[in-house]
């Protein structure tokens, strides 16, 4: 098994494991129309946790033909550490998001992982690569997402 997919099989062993809730309605940390505003894109859905599509998240949104393009984990803070130091996850830290954040991972050139810990919340946010090879989201629109969830937790 090469570097990526260690790492993949890891991710998702981590969402089988923690997919216990924290006592929150997650909608409430972040809505469809917050996203529709930050991307500029209609028509997203949010859709149960189903992670055979890649819908593993607390928060799952696809787009209208289905394809998920952002998940959202929300997790006791002790996981921040935990996704931090799985192998592959880290790459730099992200500053002014939350206590501490990070970016990720670091073996590619796509980094659509952005990892933050809020007081006892650790959150992650995936986005998922297009058919173009390109990641629907950039660290940048994962960053204002952040900062939405965050004044919401």
């Amino acid at each position: 098994m090469d570097k990526k997919s260690n790492f993949l099989a890891a991710l998702m062993i981590f969402f089988f494991i923690f997919t216990i809730g924290l006592g929150t309605d997650f909608e409430e940390l972040l809505s469809v129309s917050d996203v529709e505003k930050v991307t500029g894109l209609q028509g997203i859905k949010l859709i149960p946790k189903d992670p055979q599509i890649g819908a593993g998240g607390d928060l799952n949104f696809a787009l209208v033909d289905k394809d998920m393009f952002l998940m959202v984990a929300v997790k006791d803070s002790s996981m921040y550490e935990e996704w931090k130091n799985l192998e592959g996850n880290f790459y730099a830290s992200v500053p002014d998001i939350g206590d501490e954040a990070f970016e990720g991972p670091n073996f590619s050139e796509l980094r659509f992982l952005l990892i933050f810990r809020k007081g006892n919340k650790a959150v992650l946010l995936s986005t998922f690569v297009n058919l173009e090879g390109e990641l629907f989201l950039n660290m940048e629109q994962l960053c204002r997402i952040a900062k939405i969830i965050i004044s919401r937790l």
